[in-house]
């Protein structure tokens, strides 16, 4: 099983940086990022996690969110990106 990417509780521009890295490593096979602990989330951080779903998908590489809060889901709304958008339902 892939060992998922576990991101931190805040997620604002200055994180930005770090979540691309975190994502980059784990690019070459399947990823699953792990949102259990997340509170919030910042634009620049759900456009790099965009970026790294349709890289994924155009590559053929599985994709998975998992653990995101439903105050979560409602920030990716008011941003205007629905969930499955990124990647099917979250879990």
């Amino acid at each position: 099983m892939t060992e998922p990417v576990i991101l931190e509780s805040r997620l604002g521009s200055g994180r930005a940086a770090d979540l691309r890295a975190a994502l980059l490593a784990c690019a070459n096979g399947a990823t699953v990022v792990d949102m259990q602990h997340v509170t919030q989330m910042g634009a620049l951080c759900l456009q790099v996690l965009i970026s790294a779903a349709k890289t994924a998908r155009v590559g053929g590489r599985p994709f998975q969110i998992i653990g995101v809060s439903d105050p979560v889901l409602d920030q990716m709304r008011l941003m205007g990106v629905a969930p499955d958008a990124l990647c099917g339902e979250p879990a």
